[in-house]
Order: structure tokens, then sequence, then C-alpha cells
């Protein structure tokens, strides 16, 4: 806080209480809780030509919120303790007038708080390079891309280039990818119009959830930055639903995961997910950290889940399906199974169809064929 007279420039804003809580809000979800660095714990607020704008960062990540204001300067105050204050108020206009001694008065009706602030020029600013490519997204592509194949980053720091979302722009479609290892997911969406191929680029798992939550499902503007064209994006802008964020990628290579998948479509099993998403759910009542392994065995037009625990005991359940040959006994990880379930039904989809081609081979996952652009691989489990 400053400490000299006369030292902090005049500062005031003046907007209804519920649009200055969505954009603290929304700003202080690239805040982390615990900071070393004080100035990180706070949210620059900054007035200009009747626009307020609310920035936070985490120096690898900012996200900006503006809204309509009246006002003049800028300020750093405390993110979340200023968002949670905001929370508790009652509706209406709120003032904030900062002194010379950089101290920032909050007024709304009868309640006043104040808050010590620091310089609004000391507050991080991630810098950005030439925009190299950019792409729009319509409503709910972003959301459809990324948060579909979000399910299955890898949390493993030592394989760091899976802690993210792959996507890429080749052929005219937007491609977002991810893995673990043990199961990946693509999902993929024609853009209207020609657009240039665009190298791979990864989208941290910490910038994909805030993307995720604060940009929304609308249309989304995306940009990759760089310092060079021959050198590819090493920054992503992600702008729509009034917000823009800016991250720094994952400095890495994502693995050419078009080989792991299997070309041949050996034997289909379609499931309905409403019974395969209940036998999945007893499958897990039936598990322990020691067994999550299920097997699925063909037979009589139908398919049997049998999950064997060595602690809890033998689950053995009936699933119809329509598998035209009959396929070998194939085990498989089952919560890793229950996500793509779950995830299929939030696309609309009725049926999983499964792509058997061997015990020890990789598995294709495909939602209903109304559902194009959305596939999974899951590597098979010894049972």
């Amino acid at each position: 806080m400053s400490t000299k007279k006369n030292e902090a420039a005049p500062f005031r804003v003046e907007a209804p209480r519920s649009d200055l809580l969505r954009a603290v809000a929304r700003a202080s979800t690239a805040i982390e809780r615990r900071n070393t660095v004080p100035i990180l714990s706070f949210v620059q607020l900054a007035m200009g030509f009747g626009t307020l704008a609310v920035t936070g960062t985490n120096l690898d990540a900012e996200m900006r919120v503006e809204i309509e204001a009246r006002g003049e300067g800028a300020a750093c105050l405390p993110g979340h303790r200023l968002r949670d204050m905001l929370r508790a108020m009652p509706e209406g206009g709120v003032v904030l007038t900062g002194d010379a001694d950089g101290v920032v008065t909050l007024r709304s009706g009868d309640t006043e708080i104040t808050y010590g602030s620091l310089p609004a020029n000391d507050h991080p600013v991630l810098s950005i390079d030439n925009a190299i490519w950019s792409v729009t997204l319509p409503d709910g592509v972003f959301s459809y891309l990324v948060g579909g194949a979000a399910g299955a980053m890898s949390t493993e720091e030592t394989r760091y280039y899976l802690n993210g979302v792959c996507l890429e722009i080749k052929d005219g479609t937007a491609i977002a990818t991810a893995t673990d290892g043990h199961r990946l997911v693509s999902m993929s969406s024609n853009l209207a119009g020609k657009v240039a191929d665009q190298p791979p680029i990864i989208i941290p798992r910490d910038t994909v959830g805030i993307a995720l939550a604060q940009i929304g499902a609308g249309e989304a503007r995306v940009i990759g930055y760089g310092p060079d064209t021959t050198k590819g994006a090493n920054k992503i802008e992600i702008a729509g639903g009034g917000a823009r964020l800016r991250a720094k990628l994952i400095d890495g290579t994502f693995p050419d995961w078009r080989r792991v998948v299997p070309t041949s479509d050996g034997s289909v099993c379609a499931l309905g997910l409403q019974d395969l998403r209940r036998a999945l759910q007893m499958a897990k009542a039936n598990s322990t950290e020691r067994g999550r392994a299920i097997k699925l065995v063909h037979g009589d037009g139908a398919i049997r889940l049998i999950s064997s625990n060595p602690d809890t005991g033998k689950l053995s359940t009936r699933l119809p399906c329509e598998a035209p040959t009959p396929f070998a006994d194939i085990g498989m990880n089952a919560e890793y199974l229950r996500s793509l379930a779950d995830a299929a039904v939030k696309i609309g989809s009725k049926t999983l169809r499964l792509h058997i081609t061997g015990p020890g081979e990789p598995i294709r996952i495909l939602p209903d064929e109304t559902i194009p652009g959305a596939m999974a691989v899951l590597m098979p489990m010894r049972v």
C-alpha cells in the first residue's frame, strides 16, 4: 500500500454491484489461493472510456473482463476478498474511491468498507508477441471440442506434455485431443470456409478449466501468439462471453495420437448407455482400490459385464448389444469406461459403440452414428 501523500493517482469507479461482482469473480479465477507474491492475490481495476477492465493473473494465465462503468484511474484490490464482500452485499450501486494514501473505500447504501490497494502499474502483464493465426469457433464449438476432450487429460507431472488439451486445425477441421496414456478422447468440428492448417498446440490443464468455466458455451475467438511463424505459437488468447483469457502454452510435443487409433473396425458392439451406466455403477459399488477392472464376455446376442473383486466378490450382469461377430473376452478399467459413457450422454448419444479388434488391442469407442466428430480410444487391461 502506498505510504506517501499524493502518491496514489485519483481512482473512482461507479458500477452496479451485480456487474462488478461478475467481473471480479471471473477475473479472480486466474488467481491462486496462496501466493508468496502479494500482487498476485490482487485484481487490477482500470477505467477507460466508460469501461472498467478487471484483470487477474497467476503469471501463466491472465483473465480480463470488461463491464460498463463510470469513473477514472486504476488500482489493485485483493481479488477474493473483494469478490466475497460483493457477494454478501445487497443489490444496488457500488462506488469505489481511492485517496492519496492508496486506501480504497467501497460504499453501497449504508455500508462502507476500506481496502489497502497496490499501485496498478505493479500488476504483472502477460506479454504477447505477434498474432500468428486466429480462428472463430461458432456457438458451443469451443466447449464441445475442448470440454469434450478435457476429461482425458493427464495429471502425471513426469509427462507434462499430456497435462492439457492438444488443439490443431487440419483440413478445415478443428481437432481437440487429450490422453493420459490409458484413454484418449478426440473431438472434431468442421469450420465454415477455408481455414489454413495450424500445427498442434497444447493448452495447459489449468487454462482449460478457466476457459471452460468463464468463456462459456458461446462463440469463441482463439488466437495463437508467437515470436514468428517459423517457431509456432507459444501463447494463446481465448475471447468470448465478455471475457478474454491469455495464457502460456505447454512447451512440448504432443504424441502422434493417430498411431494408436485402430484402423480396423473389428467386432462392433453397440451398448445402450442407460443399461451400460447402470451396470458400471454396480461395478463401482463392487470395486475397491485393488480391483477396478471389468471383463466383457460375448455370447447369445448379448454380453456379460463381470467384475471380480478379491475383497468384495463377483458381479455378473447381462447387457443387450448388437455385435455381428463374436469377440474374445476383453478387460478394461471400469472408471475410464464410465467417464466415456457419461461424456457420451452429455453430447446427446443413446449408445456407445465399441470396436473390438482383439484382447490386447486398443478399443475404439464411438457415440451414435448421428454424432460425427467424437471418438475415444481405451487401452485394454489384463483381467
